[in-house]
């Protein structure tokens, strides 16, 4: 997980998350995005400040608009989720 990391170790472990999902899925097949909430009023992304207000720590994982995972962004509940919402859709 990345309980107390920085936002740069954050956005490494992203990187690592967003390349293992693309080689999986496929880049067209997926839409990533990194969003550093520092100085950001969150109340643009009300989705993660209901997260954080309930007192979940950072970094938060949404996919598509529903917040999945917090702490950390472990690949393979990702890739289980993903894998999740294409077989239903």
């Amino acid at each position: 997980g990345c309980t107390g990391c920085t936002p740069a170790d954050a956005k490494a472990e992203y990187e690592v998350m967003k390349k293992e999902l693309v080689d999986r899925f496929g880049e067209t097949a997926l839409s990533l995005e990194f969003i550093d909430t520092g100085g950001v009023n969150l109340a643009a992304y009300p989705e993660v400040e209901r997260v954080i207000q309930a007192g979940y720590s950072f970094p938060i994982t949404v996919i598509n608009g529903s917040p999945r995972l917090a702490g950390g962004m472990p690949v393979d509940s990702i890739i289980q989720i993903v894998t999740d919402l294409q077989s239903e859709a």
